[in-house]
């Protein structure tokens, strides 16, 4: 009776599994790295543009302060011409609670003022 000899068999698929998740593994490392790239950015000369900005705030109950002192609607249309014609940038900032239909509308105020670039301030967080 003649004997058989068994082959050893050689199961490759764990070894192809760790490959894969080497692969993978130096792939996602290498997309991270790509974004934190260190950029250095040249010195500025001079003061800045504009110095500080005057703030406009937006409450609730409806009052507005112009760089902390209490004004009208009308009243902020024309300190925030005088505050742009300065040079000086305009910041938006109202209160979360305040319905966007009174920021909208202090919006037109100063674009029929023509005031065109306001910036609005948001807290700050992480982006969607």
């Amino acid at each position: 009776m003649s004997r058989r000899r068994l082959q050893p068999d050689l199961d490759l698929t764990p070894l192809i599994d760790v490959l894969f998740m080497l692969i993978l593994f130096f792939v996602i490392t290498a997309s991270l790295l790509q974004g934190q790239i260190s950029v250095r950015l040249p010195a500025g000369q001079g003061a800045p543009v504009g110095g500080r900005p005057a703030v406009i705030e937006v409450f609730p109950d409806g009052r507005i302060r112009f760089d902390g002192t209490p004004v009208s609607r009308e009243e902020t249309a024309a300190l925030a011409l005088k505050a742009g014609k300065a040079g000086r940038d305009l910041i938006l900032a109202a209160d979360r609670d305040v319905s966007y239909g009174n920021v909208a509308a202090l919006l037109e105020i100063l674009q029929s003022a023509g005031i065109q670039d306001v910036g609005l301030a948001l807290q700050g967080g992480k982006t969607p």
